[in-house]
């Protein structure tokens, strides 16, 4: 909190508010005012849908703007619904603020928090080469639902419909409470509240029964984190401390997992890769497989295109000319496909374990050479300038950065290497206003964008761009 805010709770006579609730605003929440004063403070309430009016109780006031959480909805949004996971609402948990919003409106949010990050910090250039696109229907990118989304929305059962979204994620964090019990942090808070489900967790990792039994706690005190990881093939693992236990609670030697990626659009079938169970890992089920597609198929495809395969007939041609330099490169999700596909690929990963597990996965491949280290302008320029000979520079570049970004000097840095593409992975929409901004002025072009709903319930979501030189 910084000194410019108070707690709500310093002055009782404002503590419950009634608003006006306007658009949504990156981090979840809704720009809102008082209903009696509409030319009075901002307020960003959570847990409240755009054109709804709201009780809510004030939990911050700062000197520009104010925050607030729903307590009531006096009037309601007909995409309001049941939340699919209501420990996440009003004073509860962290990580599930969407869940009272219906999937195609979710997707409808972010596609308006997208358009209002470019336009707020890309600027007006930005705006322009995203309405310049083909994709861009009415001047903004859509976002897109996942695979297994798309196939629940359309499902002939009710309950299916009802229960999309949730059962997506293969990776769950928890922390013990100061009773013993297992659960996750309030928002934006140091408390852990318990829990009693965990909704978005895949089945897997639901039947492990991590808020029910006693043998997941047993010797937790206040603040152990427990994680569990339920991996495409193979059983899941729980770490607990540095202590690894299987599915029945009982501890194992077992330390890596092994997934599984479809990666036949791209002509290169299943890939498997073998990992430790505490790397970085895409959480939505889908998500590997449809990232892979897609980032592969826009750094190689003879024309650019954020879209993916539409058949299993579009496989790629090898080109063992091409040079690729990847950032950010994790443990070899991007950089398996594009070793395969072409001549010599390099990476950089700040992740020790990650960078082990990559070149576990790669030790075979002559053409991939893993650096470890962080993302930096004089990693970039050295790295990205080692092809060959030493004379020949990175023809394409892929960079999936964390949610802070890549940042003005690494983008530079790449801008100065004159690779013909780029293709940005981007999990944050802030960031990657801020860095498409960069490259737009470093003579790139923005050539295609696709956004993707990998994070229902949640008001995060992944957004690839391609930009070419000029």
């Amino acid at each position: 909190m910084s000194e410019q805010q108070t707690p709500a709770a310093a002055d009782s006579q404002v503590e419950e508010l009634i608003l006006n609730v306007g658009a949504p605003a990156h981090g979840g929440h809704c720009v809102s005012r008082l209903k009696d004063d509409p030319t009075g403070p901002v307020v960003f309430v959570r847990h409240a849908l755009p054109g709804e009016t709201v009780c809510a109780r004030l939990t911050e006031r700062g000197a520009r703007s104010w925050r607030a959480e729903t307590t009531e909805v006096l009037v309601a949004s007909p995409d309001r619904v049941r939340p699919a996971w209501a420990q996440a609402g009003a004073g509860g948990v962290g990580g599930g603020e969407l869940s009272h919003v219906a999937l195609p409106a979710q997707r409808t949010w972010k596609r308006w928090v997208l358009a209002d990050c470019l336009r707020r910090i890309g600027g007006q250039k930005v705006v322009d080469a995203v309405a310049a696109l083909p994709e861009a229907k009415g001047g903004s990118i859509a976002v897109e639902a996942m695979p297994s989304e798309q196939a629940a929305e359309a499902s002939d059962s009710s309950q299916v419909r009802a229960h999309a979204g949730t059962a997506t994620r293969t990776r769950v964090g928890l922390a013990a409470t100061a009773d013993g019990q297992l659960g996750m942090h309030g928002f934006r808070s140091g408390e852990v509240l318990p829990l009693h489900s965990l909704p978005l967790a895949v089945r897997e990792i639901q039947e492990l029964g991590l808020t029910e039994r006693a043998v997941w706690r047993r010797g937790l005190t206040p603040g152990d984190t427990l994680r569990a990881v339920a991996p495409s093939a193979g059983e899941p693992l729980v770490l607990v401390g540095q202590q690894v236990m299987n599915a029945q609670g009982r501890p194992t030697t077992r330390r890596r997992v092994e997934e599984v990626v479809d990666a036949s659009g791209l002509g290169l079938g299943q890939l498997r890769y073998s990992l430790h169970a505490d790397s970085f890992w895409q959480v939505h089920r889908d998500a590997p497989t449809v990232l892979v597609d897609r980032v592969v198929r826009a750094a190689l495809s003879p024309e650019p295109t954020a879209a993916g395969s539409t058949s299993q007939t579009e496989a790629l041609q090898e080109d063992t000319g091409l040079k690729v330099l990847e950032l950010y490169s994790g443990a070899g999700l991007f950089t398996l496909p594009l070793t395969l596909l072409t001549g010599e690929v390099r990476s950089i990963e700040g992740a020790q374990t990650a960078v082990r597990d990559a070149r576990r996965l790669l030790h075979s491949h002559t053409g991939a050479h893993l650096f470890a280290g962080r993302v930096s302008a004089r990693s970039v320029a050295g790295v990205g300038e080692a092809f060959g000979n030493g004379q020949q520079r990175a023809d394409v570049v892929v960079l999936d950065p964390p949610r802070a970004g890549a940042g003005r000097e690494a983008v530079a840095a790449v801008c100065a290497l004159e690779p013909q593409r780029v293709v940005m992975v981007a999990c944050d929409p802030a960031s990657l206003a801020r860095d498409l901004g960069t490259f737009l002025c470093g003579a790139y072009r923005l050539v295609a964008m696709s956004a993707l709903d990998m994070f229902p319930h949640t008001h995060h979501f992944e957004t690839i761009a391609v930009l070419e030189r000029a």
